[in-house]
């Protein structure tokens, strides 16, 4: 993915030419320790509410809000306005640009995730990036490693089959896509910009801009004989 399908106007310049550099978003994710190497202590300009745990170098900027019982293992870059509700993990090599909502539960590693994009409730985001104004559904797994731990094979905008020469390697999202509740994207996966898939999908491939995505499923319905279940008060004590 070209990281021109990724930026948009809200991107701060030092980080539109430091992308714009690698040209691509596997380039980027291949180097994202450069993004960190002046990062040396904790930073702290926003809002840490209780059982909040911070461990190594950790920026935080202003106007951000880390909720209670959030674990942050730096190097962790976090921007302005940025919301991490309770429980969330975030974890070594995280960029997470200004304007980001990561949900209750959610877990970050090793990703760019740009201004704008939302993580929400009980998604798992690793070795991934993320256009400006992506929104990952709750329940969503971008997946980063294959059974076999083999390297990751993906699909450039030229249709080109490329290897990563990855074991760890996630998803590219371009601007403003989008995920629904509980989909799945497979170790290496790319979905365009604006294309936005619905819920319950499972992806593997490249997928282009402005696509809408959803998938068919068949319903069984048959009738049933009514139950009366026990409460289960007191029920389970002795297990």
């Amino acid at each position: 993915m070209n990281v021109e399908s990724l930026i948009d106007d809200t991107i701060e310049q030092p980080l539109v030419l430091w992308l714009r550099s690698k040209q691509s978003a596997i380039r980027a994710l291949n180097e994202i320790e450069q993004l960190f190497q002046k990062l040396e202590k904790q930073v702290v300009e926003g809002e840490l509410d209780e059982f909040v745990s911070l461990k190594g170098p950790v920026h935080i900027g202003k106007g951000s809000r880390v909720h209670s019982h959030v674990e942050i293992d730096g190097p962790v870059i976090i921007g302005e306005n940025v919301s991490i509700r309770s429980g969330a993990q975030i974890r070594n090599f995280a960029y997470i640009g200004s304007d980001c909502v990561i949900g209750h539960s959610a877990d970050i590693k090793r990703s760019i995730c740009l201004n704008g994009s939302k993580m929400q409730d009980g998604t798992f985001v690793g070795d991934s990036v993320l256009g400006a104004g992506a929104r990952v559904g709750s329940g969503a797994i971008l997946a980063n490693r294959k059974f076999n731990q083999s390297s990751i094979r993906f699909q450039d905008e030229h249709g080109d089959v490329v290897d990563s020469s990855r074991e760890f390697f996630g998803a590219f999202m371009g601007k403003f896509a989008r995920l629904g509740a509980n989909v799945v994207l497979s170790p290496g996966t790319v979905i365009g910009e604006h294309t936005w898939v619905g819920s319950g999908c499972i992806l593997h491939g490249t997928f282009p801009p402005d696509q809408l995505i959803t998938a068919k499923q068949e319903l069984v319905v048959v009738p049933k004989d009514r139950a009366i279940l026990k409460s289960g008060r007191g029920e389970y004590e002795h297990i």
